[in-house]
């Protein structure tokens, strides 16, 4: 499977559940940006429910991978493993800013690197957070340029979506954040390379 397929087969398998996705991107951006309008609190308040709310999305996005029905509920699942979450959401925050202060290529590489830390976590709340940070490290080990591709390959969907009074963007972000639930899943079971 290369990246086309996957991005390809994750629109067809997302259109029963498009719209309640599309619901759920604007909950989570909402949720995460309103408080931060209100003042310093609310900036707390916002960066507290940013880690798990990720986690809710990865919960939902892996229910549609997996071919399993997903129901709104299930954002809100990312708030079990509170303690968990909002460390390694601190700690990825922090390594990335960190590798991004120094220069913006092992800021990017860092966050790459990481970024499959909430998928970890969906599948299995239990596990520490540094060792799904370490898992993540070492499953994205030589496939950090493919998400990387993947990721460039919504940037013209998410421009279109500005486009159309920025509401096109809520119906981008289900399908890319699918795309990165197979993009794990896939690399996760080992069962075939993917490739480029």
């Amino acid at each position: 499977m290369n990246l086309s397929e996957l991005i390809y087969n994750s629109r067809n398998q997302l259109k029963s559940n498009w719209l309640l996705s599309s619901i759920i991107c604007i909950f989570y951006a909402l949720i995460i940006s309103i408080p931060s309008e209100f003042n310093t609190y609310g900036e707390l308040l916002s960066i507290l429910l940013a880690g798990p709310l990720q986690l809710g999305l990865c919960i939902y996005f892996l229910k549609i991978s997996k071919g399993l029905n997903p129901s709104f509920n299930h954002i809100f699942e990312g708030f079990k493993p509170l303690l968990n979450i909002l460390l390694a959401f601190l700690l990825i925050n922090l390594v990335t800013l960190f590798g991004l202060f120094f220069l913006i290529l092992p800021g990017i590489i860092l966050s790459l690197g990481l970024s499959m830390t909430y998928f970890i976590i969906a599948e299995n709340p239990e596990i520490p957070f540094n060792k799904a940070i370490e898992k993540s490290w070492k499953i994205m080990d030589g496939r950090k340029m493919q998400l990387f591709k993947l990721h460039l390959y919504f940037i013209p969907w998410y421009v279109l979506g500005i486009l159309f009074f920025i509401v096109g963007v809520f119906v981008v972000m289900p399908w890319h954040n699918l795309s990165l639930a197979n993009f794990y899943k896939v690399i996760s079971e080992n069962k075939f390379e993917l490739t480029n």
